[in-house]
C-alpha cells in the first residue's frame, strides 16, 4: 500500500515551471546577465495564479544588481514561453527570488 500524501496540482505545475524556466534560461534567453543562473525552486499558490522562482547563481555581490535588472526585463518573455510550453488556462504571475539556502 501507498501512504504518500497524494500529490498537489499546485506542485505538479510548480515542477513543470521550474523545468520550462531552466530551459529557457539555459536555450532562449539572450541576455549575458542571466547565463550563470540555476533554477532551484518554484512555489506556486494553490490557485495557480502566482509563482515564486527561486534561483542561485555563482555571480558576485556586485552582478546581483545586473541580474535583477535582467531579471526584471526579461519577465514578460519568461512568461509568454511559459505559456506556449505549459498547458494551462492561465499563466501565473512569477516574481524571482535569490534562493539563499
Amino acid at each position: 500500500m501507498f501512504s504518500s500524501l497524494p500529490y498537489k496540482r499546485s506542485q505538479r505545475v510548480a515542477d513543470s515551471i521550474r523545468k520550462e524556466t531552466a530551459s529557457i534560461f539555459l536555450f532562449k534567453v539572450n541576455d549575458p546577465r542571466l547565463k550563470n543562473i540555476t533554477i532551484t525552486n518554484v512555489v506556486v499558490s494553490d490557485d495557480l495564479s502566482n509563482a515564486k522562482i527561486f534561483f542561485t547563481t555563482q555571480s558576485t555581490q556586485e552582478d546581483m544588481k545586473q541580474i535583477n535588472k535582467g531579471l526584471k526585463k526579461s519577465k514578460g518573455f519568461i512568461r509568454s514561453m511559459l505559456g506556449k510550453s505549459l498547458s494551462l488556462k492561465k499563466v501565473p504571475n512569477i516574481s524571482f527570488f535569490y534562493d539563499e539556502s
